[in-house]
This record gives C-alpha cells, sequence and structure tokens, in this order.
C-alpha cells in the first residue's frame, strides 16, 4: 500500500473493511484525484466526515478505510460513478490541502490484535445467524460479497455494512480494538433495532 501522501476523499460514511461502495464522483479534485489513482493503480483513503473542523484535522477523522477502485462509469447524468472495494483499516496523518481543495496524508494499516475467532463467534451465535439469514435474501444474494464466516472481523463488518447503522455507529465499530470489542459494541446496536 502507498504510505506517504496518498489521497484522501472525506464523505458522510464508513466503507468498512471488505465493504463495497458506490460512489458518484462530480467535484473536479476527485474526478482527478479518480483519474490519478487509476492510472498509477493505487487506490485512496475514505474517512467520515465531523461535525467541528479544526485546523489540524480538517473535519474527518483519522482513521478510515484504504479503498481499490473495482469499477467505473460515467452515468447518464453527467457523473462518474465508481464502485470500491475496502481494503482494510488505516489510521491518517500529516493531513494537508492541495493547491486544488484535495486533501492527502500518510496513511498507516492498523492490524487488530490476535484473537481466538471460533471462540468470539461461539459467544455470539446470534449475529452468525442473522448475517446466514441475510445473505440468503434475493437482493444481498446478488451482491459481490465473500464474507469469511471463520473471522469474527469479517462477520462483524459485513453484518454492519447490511443493517440500518448511522455512520457514527459504523466508524464506533471500525474503530474499536479488537474483535470482542466490536462484536460486543455490534451485538448492543443489534438489540437496539430489535426493540424499535
Amino acid at each position: 500500500m502507498k504510505k506517504n501522501n496518498i489521497p484522501v476523499f472525506p464523505l458522510g460514511l464508513v466503507a468498512l473493511p471488505g465493504s463495497i461502495q458506490s460512489l458518484q464522483i462530480f467535484e473536479p479534485r476527485y474526478v482527478d484525484m479518480i483519474k490519478t489513482c487509476m492510472s498509477e493503480q493505487h487506490g485512496f483513503v475514505i474517512v467520515l466526515q465531523t461535525k467541528s473542523e479544526t485546523s489540524s484535522d480538517f473535519g474527518m477523522h483519522k482513521k478510515g478505510s484504504y479503498v481499490q477502485i473495482i469499477d467505473f462509469n460515467n452515468l447518464p447524468n453527467g457523473l462518474l460513478g465508481i464502485t470500491v472495494k475496502s481494503e482494510n483499516k488505516v489510521s491518517i496523518s500529516n493531513i494537508h490541502q492541495l493547491e486544488d481543495g484535495l486533501h492527502v496524508a500518510d496513511a498507516k494499516s492498523e492490524f487488530d490484535p490476535e484473537v481466538d475467532d471460533q471462540a468470539v463467534l461461539a459467544e455470539y451465535p446470534d449475529i452468525l445467524n442473522i448475517l446466514s439469514q441475510l445473505m440468503k435474501h434475493p437482493r444481498v444474494s446478488d451482491l459481490p460479497i465473500n464474507v469469511d464466516f471463520n473471522s469474527a472481523d469479517s462477520v462483524a463488518y459485513h453484518l454492519a455494512g447490511l443493517i440500518p447503522l448511522t455512520s457514527s455507529e459504523k466508524q464506533n465499530l471500525l474503530e474499536a480494538f479488537d474483535a470482542p470489542h466490536r462484536m460486543t459494541i455490534l451485538s448492543k446496536y443489534i438489540e437496539k433495532l430489535s426493540a424499535n
């Protein structure tokens, strides 16, 4: 992964690792960014926009996801449509803004501490069951989703991408310390959704 001066795209969404996002690009700085990423064969970082902007953070979270462009096309509305796949969690630092308004930063891959995935998954059979059922839904089964049912992170991230969570809730899952912590948070969100 390219580490220094990597383009950063602040959005109102969280690209959880393994998830696929479709984006419509219209701002010239981001159209140029996509062209550069494709010609140089590297991805970019998607981070969640924050509500408060300070001079040091440019209104964006410091943890996001490194994504690769897997498809693109010109849409009927004249915008550039791209599909990206989130590869892994990253933290960004040394953010600065170029003349055209594009932000670039240093990106470092983040890896959770190793855990016993089978033990974690055994604690949350409901989460596994919900994801298994969702994967059979016609609208979901047609999506290019590849869940590793032996990985607690893969299960948590993919389920979180399929249920109606807010961007800040997804950001909390992304920033969780490890898989057990992530599953605990996700379990609480599911309980809240079930109660509504």
